[in-house]
């Protein structure tokens, strides 16, 4: 679909922007900043439902028990541990080689079997679903989504809301991948609710330094193209590592 342009009868863009801006801001405790949200809860979770069906059509999904009553075990302490109903989320597994883990918002999250044996132990697969929840209980598709419509002026002032969203294909977290902002963000709440849960922060830390030493290869995986450089990373993550070692595990 296209997208329409934006009809402005007297202010500028730049002055309108600005006041959706502000008023469109809220401050995030999680994250100690404010957020840009021009989108409602129920435009993104309904673009979010199109991706996923969409990949439900085009990726495999696995069978095998073990590895489903892995991830149904991990997810559901972790979600648990944070306060989220399991029963409100949808974890599936796709067959895949790739290394790859997503979130869309709505509370789906993908992995594929390559992730999945990846991660050598329940500590590290709690890394990576602490990190993908995070993503969603952020709203960072929503914030994301909505900063690109502030860029590109797609928002149409007539009727008060959004209107066009994006045409995305197979998944938010390709067309639209998070920033490097946001993916610290994640890494950080995501080790706070895997400790939580009771799973070793310090697997988080094992378990990135592995992913990003395979950035370095001639094919690194997709899934890290927009993510911190690996130092930058490491660095963050150790710090956290080492202030939840002096915090009681709430």
């Amino acid at each position: 679909m296209s997208l329409p342009r934006m009809r402005l009868a007297r202010a500028p863009l730049a002055m309108v922007l600005g006041s959706l801006a502000i008023s469109a801001c809220a401050h995030n405790t999680a994250i100690g900043r404010d957020q840009l949200i021009l989108v409602s809860d129920d435009d993104v979770e309904a673009l979010a439902n199109t991706s996923w069906s969409q990949i439900n059509e085009t990726m495999p999904e696995s069978r095998e028990p073990e590895d489903l009553a892995r991830l149904d075990r991990v997810s559901n302490r972790v979600l648990r541990a944070v306060g989220a109903s399991p029963q409100d989320w949808e974890f599936k597994l796709f067959v895949s080689d790739d290394l790859n883990a997503f979130a869309l918002p709505g509370g789906k999250v993908g992995m594929t079997t390559g992730m999945m044996a990846f991660c050598r132990n329940d500590d590290e697969l709690a890394a990576i679903l602490g990190h993908e929840i995070a993503h969603v209980e952020l709203h960072h598709s929503a914030e994301r989504i909505s900063r690109q419509m502030a860029t590109e002026g797609l928002i149409d002032l007539t009727g008060g809301k959004t209107s066009g969203l994006l045409e995305i294909g197979a998944t938010l977290g390709v067309i639209l991948p998070f920033s490097r902002v946001q993916e610290m963000e994640a890494d950080r709440l995501g080790l706070r609710y895997m400790h939580r849960a009771g799973y070793r922060p310090q697997a988080a830390v094992d378990l990135w330094t592995r992913m990003l030493a395979a950035q370095s290869g001639p094919q690194a995986p997709d899934w890290l193209s927009t993510h911190p450089a690996k130092a930058t990373r490491i660095e963050a993550l150790e710090r956290e590592v080492a202030r939840l070692r002096l915090e009681p595990v709430s």
